[in-house]
């Protein structure tokens, strides 16, 4: 007769593999045998699963990445799909336009124009990450989907290249200049794309498996465009001749395109404050004192450039952190507010007649003391400009030094600040942006 007794059980990662080694005992042979839970009806299946995953997901999926991985790689998936295929129309109309089939073009010509465009490309390239390099980290979902507009734009501009070509009997000058102008926007593309995912893959890697994550995204990308190649070899050939046919597929695959980018950056659920989201907290919590959660948040914040609100918007005051004292050296009253802020790590210097906030920021300014900086610099506009905040009502006199004053005394800070511990904020790290200028008073 067979004793069975389990001895112990394994798992690989959350959904993979389970395994128990039993110790197996009768009349002639005694030994551990090892029994796999997979090894059923449904083994072969479960396997192919196991294969993809590991091929296409992160290592520890779904635990060693954020909750928002799956939703935003499956809309980034569609979104990638029909921008290969918006590419490949784009890419028939710039051969067509630089003459390849005509006897009238020579490959020096065409070549001369190819390096050309990849030379203005690589200056606007320099030129926008010296710009703005900055501020991709602190608006990241904003940016991503600025360079996926700014993409669609540059494709369209080389569809319509064979047709302004013909326009102007064939100019090579024509055709340059859309080549170089739609070069640049490529290039800020790629830099404000690249730039963004990299810190949209920063905030997904949870385990340290930020290169994994990389990697797999990378293959995720690469199996989508091999497909999307698949579809054009069969689609071109339809397409060919077919002008009405293709501006409509072309409009089709960029409306997908650009509504896939909606849904996917409208996925990312990030738990650091910039200041799109602070504000959106800090508005509430002045009427309401309830911190919003992430979610909430993220789901509220705007991400089409001219849409988002800054800080005049909200209370009618520009807020500049970390700047220099000589931003305020001229101001007969700096003094008087360093003084007052002697126990602080950051000082708060309004200016009524620029309606400007400077903030100043000593060398050992932590993170939390930004974060607190920026909410005084808020609320105090807000309190000034005519909001009753919390139990606090505005100065009479509009004076926005009153409305710090009467902030500074409150216990707000303690509140706001247990408020976005509560709600899983992560106030290690913050993307508020502000300037480099430290100081010493």
């Amino acid at each position: 007769m067979n004793s069975l007794k389990t001895l112990i059980t394994e798992k690989e990662g959350e959904k993979g593999y389970s395994r128990q080694y039993v110790k197996v005992t009768d009349t002639t042979e005694n030994g551990v045998v090892c029994i796999d839970s997979d090894l059923d009806s449904n083994g072969k299946f479960r396997g192919i699963t196991h294969l993809l995953s590991s091929v296409f997901l992160p290592q520890g999926y779904p635990s060693s990445v954020s909750d928002d991985y799956l939703e935003y790689q499956i809309w980034d998936t569609i979104q990638a799909f029909a921008s290969s295929l918006s590419g490949s129309l784009s890419t028939r109309a710039i051969l067509e336009g630089v003459g390849v089939g005509s006897s009238t073009s020579t490959p020096l010509a065409a070549t001369l124009m190819w390096l050309i465009k990849d030379g203005t490309g690589m200056v606007g390239r320099i030129l926008f990450a010296w710009c703005n390099g900055t501020k991709l980290d602190a608006d990241s979902k904003k940016w991503r989907f600025f360079a996926d507009l700014l993409n669609d734009c540059a494709l369209s501009l080389e569809l319509c290249a064979p047709y302004a070509v013909a326009a102007v009997g064939g100019s090579n000058g024509t055709m340059t200049s859309i080549l170089c102008v739609a070069g640049v926007a490529k290039s800020i593309v790629g830099v404000a794309g690249g730039a963004t995912r990299a810190a949209l893959t920063q905030h997904q890697a949870r385990q340290g498996n930020l290169a994994d994550v990389s990697a797999k995204d990378g293959s995720q990308e690469t199996l989508v465009n091999l497909a999307a190649l698949i579809t054009s070899l069969w689609l071109l050939p339809i397409l060919d001749g077919a002008t009405g046919l293709t501006w409509l597929m072309f409009f089709l695959f960029t409306l997908l395109h650009v509504f896939a980018n909606l849904k996917a950056v409208k996925a990312v659920t990030m738990e650091t404050l910039n200041r799109a989201r602070y504000m959106i907290i800090l508005k509430q919590f002045a009427s309401t004192k309830y911190v919003a959660s992430v979610k909430e948040v993220n789901r509220l914040e705007p991400v089409i450039i001219g849409l988002i609100p800054t800080e005049e918007d909200l209370c009618g005051y520009r807020i500049q952190l970390g700047c220099s004292i000589k931003a305020v050296a001229s101001q007969s009253i700096f003094e008087k507010h360093l003084a007052h802020y002697s126990e602080r790590n950051f000082a708060v210097i309004p200016d009524s007649l620029t309606k400007t906030i400077y903030v100043i920021y000593r060398r050992d300014c932590t993170v939390e003391d930004m974060l607190e900086s920026y909410s005084q610099a808020v609320l105090s506009a807000m309190l000034s400009s005519g909001y009753s905040i919390m139990d606090l009502d505005p100065p009479l006199d509009g004076d926005i030094s009153n409305a710090l004053n009467q902030l500074e005394k409150s216990s707000y800070w303690k509140e706001l600040q247990q408020g976005l511990v509560n709600q899983g904020w992560n106030l290690g790290q913050s993307l508020l942006a502000p300037g480099e200028w430290r100081a010493s008073w």
